[in-house]
C-alpha cells in the first residue's frame, strides 16, 4: 500500500475518550508516526469482520489495546447483526474505534461530495452503533491530497497513517510479515504505528499473537494510536441510538464505489445522540427484567462498595447515569468489573470513574436485547434472586438468560 510520509503543522482536535494526558489540541492534522518512547501501535484496517472478537481477545489477555479502522460496507456490512455485535464487544473492551471511509474507495479519484459521503456514512454508522463521534480517519491506501485533509479538519479528523507495515493485505507470507516485527524490535526503535489488517485470517490466528508475545518480551507499551500520538480518540461520545430498519447497507456505495447516480450523496452532519450529564439523582433506575419493583443499588458511596439489587426507593444510590460507555452513580463512581476479572460469577462493585479510557472494566454495551456487556461477560442476577441485598455479578453472555435483562426506567 502506497503512503504519504508527510507530517502537517497543523494540530489535532479533541475528544473526551482517552487517558488524561492526552493532549486537548484545536485542529486535526495528519499522523504518521508515535511520539511517545516505547509505544507500539498495533492497527488493523478494513473490518468489522469475522476475526475482530478473536483479535480483541488476544490483546485483552495479553493487558493490550489495539486501534480499528473500519469501513461500513466492505469485506461486510457493519449494520449486519453479527457485525454490530462484534463493534460493540471491542469498543467495550477499550480498544480505539476510528474511521477507514464507507466503501474503502480511493479517496484521491473522488469528488468533495463524494469524499463527504464516506466519511458522513462512517460517522453515522459510529453515532448510531457505539454512539461516539471519530476523531481519526484512515484514508483507503494510506492515500490523500490537500482536498482531503481540508475535508477531514472540516468534520473534525485527523488523517490516520503509518511507519510501518506488514503486508499482510499486499500478498506477503506470515514469515514476510513477522520479519517485519522481527526489524521493528531489533532496530530497538523508539516507538511504531503499525499497519496490519483485521480481514486477514493469518493475521488473527498468527501474526496477532506473534507480535504480542515479541513486543511485549522487549518492554513495549501495546497501546491505541491515540495513545501513542498524545491525542483524544473521539471528538465526542454520546449514547447509542436504538435500532431501526434505516441501519442497513442497502441503497449505499458497493466495496470500492461512491455514492451519485441513483444514490445521492450525503454532505451534512449525522444525529449524534450526547449523553446525559444531569447531577445525581436525575439519572435513571435499572430494574431486573423480573421485577419493576426492584433496584440495582449502591449501597454506599465509596471506592469498592457493593452492587445489589433492593427494592426501588427513589434513592441516590439507586440513580444511574450512561455517560457513554460508563454508568455512574453518586455522580462520579462508576459502575465497576472487580479487578476487570472475566471469570464467571465476580460480583460487581462501585469505583471512581476513571476518565477517558484508563479503565475499560468501566465500559459496557448496552445491547438491544436490554443485557448490559462488558466484553464477552453480562451483568447477570446472581442465582436470580431478588433478595434484598444479592450482590450482582458478571457471568458469560447467553441468549435467552433472563436474569441478564435489565430495563432503564
Amino acid at each position: 500500500m502506497s503512503i504519504h510520509l508527510v507530517l502537517s503543522t497543523l494540530l489535532a482536535t479533541s475528544a473526551v475518550w482517552a487517558r488524561t494526558n492526552l493532549e486537548y489540541r484545536a485542529t486535526p492534522q495528519v499522523y504518521d508516526a508515535c511520539i511517545n518512547a516505547k509505544d507500539i501501535a498495533l492497527t488493523f484496517d478494513d473490518g468489522p469482520y469475522i476475526y475482530l472478537r478473536s483479535i480483541s481477545d488476544q490483546f485483552i489477555a495479553a493487558g493490550a489495546k489495539a486501534t480499528f479502522f473500519m469501513n461500513g460496507n466492505n469485506w461486510d456490512c457493519i449494520y449486519n447483526a453479527d457485525r454490530i455485535s462484534d463493534v460493540q464487544y471491542a469498543y467495550a473492551a477499550g480498544h480505539m474505534i476510528g474511521s477507514h471511509t464507507w466503501s474503502h474507495a480511493d479517496l484521491t479519484s473522488l469528488s468533495t461530495p463524494q469524499i463527504q459521503d464516506a466519511m458522513f456514512r462512517m460517522e453515522e454508522a459510529f453515532s448510531r452503533i457505539l454512539g461516539i463521534k471519530p476523531a481519526f480517519m484512515r484514508p483507503p491506501f494510506g492515500d490523500y491530497n490537500d482536498n482531503i485533509q481540508s475535508i477531514a479538519a472540516g468534520r473534525g479528523q485527523s488523517l490516520a497513517l503509518w511507519d510501518w507495515d506488514t503486508g499482510d493485505a499486499d500478498g506477503n507470507t506470515t514469515a514476510q510479515s513477522e520479519a517485519l516485527y522481527n526489524d521493528v524490535a531489533n532496530a530497538k526503535v523508539n516507538n511504531a504505528l503499525i499497519l496490519e489488517h483485521e480481514t486477514e485470517e493469518t493475521t488473527a490466528t498468527t501474526l496477532v499473537s506473534y507480535a504480542l508475545n515479541l513486543f511485549k518480551s522487549k518492554g513495549y507499551n501495546l497501546v491505541t494510536m491515540a495513545e501513542c500520538v498524545g491525542v483524544q480518540p473521539y471528538q465526542a461520545i454520546g449514547v447509542p441510538q436504538q435500532q431501526s430498519s434505516s441501519w442497513t447497507c442497502d441503497g449505499t456505495p458497493d466495496p470500492g464505489a461512491a455514492c451519485g447516480g441513483s444514490i445521492a450523496c450525503e454532505t451534512g452532519t449525522p444525529v449524534f445522540s450526547s449523553a446525559p450529564t444531569g447531577p445525581t439523582g436525575t439519572g435513571n433506575t435499572i430494574r431486573p427484567g423480573a421485577s419493576s419493583s426492584t433496584c440495582l443499588t449502591a449501597p454506599t458511596n465509596a471506592n469498592g462498595g457493593t452492587v445489589v439489587v433492593e427494592p426501588c426507593n427513589g434513592s441516590a444510590s439507586q440513580s444511574w447515569v450512561r455517560n457513554g460507555a460508563t454508568i455512574l452513580v453518586y455522580g462520579s463512581m462508576c459502575l465497576d468489573v472487580t479487578g476487570g476479572s472475566t471469570t464467571n460469577g465476580v460480583k460487581m462493585q462501585i469505583w471512581a470513574c476513571t476518565p477517558g479510557a484508563g479503565d475499560a472494566a468501566q465500559h459496557y454495551t448496552v445491547t438491544s436485547d436490554n443485557r448490559i456487556q462488558w466484553t464477552s461477560e453480562c451483568l447477570d442476577l446472581t442465582g436470580g434472586s431478588l433478595a434484598s441485598g444479592n450482590q450482582v455479578q458478571m457471568w458469560a453472555c447467553a441468549t435467552g438468560n433472563t436474569n441478564q435483562v435489565w430495563n432503564f426506567v
